[in-house]
């Protein structure tokens, strides 16, 4: 092949010709420290796309090993289903958790069904969060805190049978919330819209409940108690 020069080349064109022909490097190298030989680098290199690799018989082994996982993994996804279980709903999203003084998001994928809803993680085949849909007390639409961004994003907050809270989010809570409520209604159950009523996160935890109920009683979940229910202890007064 003749060398050719193209000074009109952006690097872009250089990195689609590097992956339709490949690259192969070849190099030889002594590092001598006043004529005396140290260290000597033997490197031999193919950069290429994965269709030309194969084409020269290059990572076969490596495509075939990562393509059978891929259809192992596409099975375990239709285990997190019953049999002949309907989806009403499938988008992507998130769970958050909190276990003690950790909190994070846990992403996945939302599965709504007529009878239970499901945070599936895809690639390691794990349900991340599961309900019945009977089991929802309400539902409400909040704005929460996105970190480490710090900005603000829609978060759907889930009352549970006995006064436990999920927040989920999703890229259009709004329909999220839509869709639920409807499969709700389709299966039988009320439930309680809830935007209108103030909640807080427990400031120790993390566990989220109404206003009212932490500022009162204090948090369900851990020991931490409110300025206002502290107040109110015996024994209190006689400190301050």
């Amino acid at each position: 092949m003749t060398p050719q020069r193209n000074t009109n080349a952006t690097l872009i064109d250089l990195l689609d010709r590097v992956l339709d022909k490949g690259l192969i490097i070849h190099a030889d190298l002594i590092v001598s420290v006043a004529g005396i030989p140290l260290i000597g680098v033997n490197l031999r290199a193919a950069l290429a796309g994965m269709e030309t690799m194969l084409e020269y018989g290059v990572m076969q082994a490596w495509d075939e090993k990562t393509r059978a996982w891929e259809r192992e993994n596409r099975k375990k996804k239709q285990e997190a289903l019953v049999a002949r279980e309907k989806v009403l709903l499938k988008t992507q999203g998130a769970c958050h958790t909190s276990e003690g003084l950790y909190q994070t998001w846990q992403y996945g994928r939302f599965y709504l069904t007529p009878t239970r809803l499901i945070l599936y993680h895809d690639s390691f085949g794990k349900i991340l969060f599961e309900t019945p849909l009977e089991k929802i007390r309400g539902i409400g639409l909040r704005e929460g805190q996105a970190s480490p961004e710090k900005k603000t994003r829609q978060e759907l907050h889930l009352l549970l049978e006995g006064n436990r809270w999920r927040r989920l989010t999703t890229h259009d809570v709004q329909q999220f919330k839509k869709n639920l409520e409807t499969a709700t209604l389709d299966a039988g159950y009320n439930v309680e819209d809830l935007s209108n009523e103030e909640t807080e996160t427990c400031p120790q935890c993390g566990n989220l409940d109404f206003v009212e109920v932490l500022l009162a009683n204090g948090c369900g979940e851990c020991d931490w108690t409110s300025p206002v229910a502290a107040k109110k202890m015996p024994g209190i007064e006689a400190l301050n």
